[in-house]
């Protein structure tokens, strides 16, 4: 070891303290006297998890996917929109909100197989439940076109 003081304390920061943070095994119990002169590298920072592709018959609209294709099996007022329940091919259901009018489009649109468009949307808090007075808000993916396909 030598006698400069910094280098042996950044030599005992990088042997000791260092792995600890950084993931790595827990130091020797060796003094660091016995320690070899050069420190071990650390370990290459993990790849990061691959995003996956988007499945058939979905959108990515913010940072959510949602359904582009569907049977609509219900339409129903809400206080902030018109909410569509809309079943994909594996049977799974999802309830998305959009424009009031898509709650009165002619001709409706329940029961039929629709591709749909999304935008991000600032609309009344949910938590409002209609209040005018509420000025909360919350920013959504929000149902701008409905298109019956069949």
């Amino acid at each position: 070891m030598t006698n400069r003081p910094l280098l042996r304390a950044c030599f005992i920061m990088a042997t000791f303290l260092l792995p600890q943070h950084i993931g790595a095994q827990t130091p020797p119990t060796a003094p660091p006297a016995a320690m070899p002169p050069t420190a071990a590298p650390a370990p290459a920072p993990a790849a990061p998890a691959p995003t996956p592709a988007p499945r058939e018959g979905f959108v990515k609209v913010g940072s959510t996917m949602k359904p582009s294709r569907g049977r609509v099996t219900d339409v129903d007022k809400g206080d902030n929109g018109c909410y569509l329940t809309i079943s994909d091919e594996k049977k799974s259901e999802y309830i998305e909100v959009g424009s009031f009018a898509l709650c009165t489009q002619k001709p409706p649109v329940k029961g039929k197989r629709v591709e749909v468009e999304y935008t991000m949307e600032t609309i009344m808090a949910g938590d409002c439940y209609g209040d005018p007075k509420c000025k909360r808000t919350e920013t959504v993916p929000y149902i701008t076109s409905v298109k019956i396909v069949d």
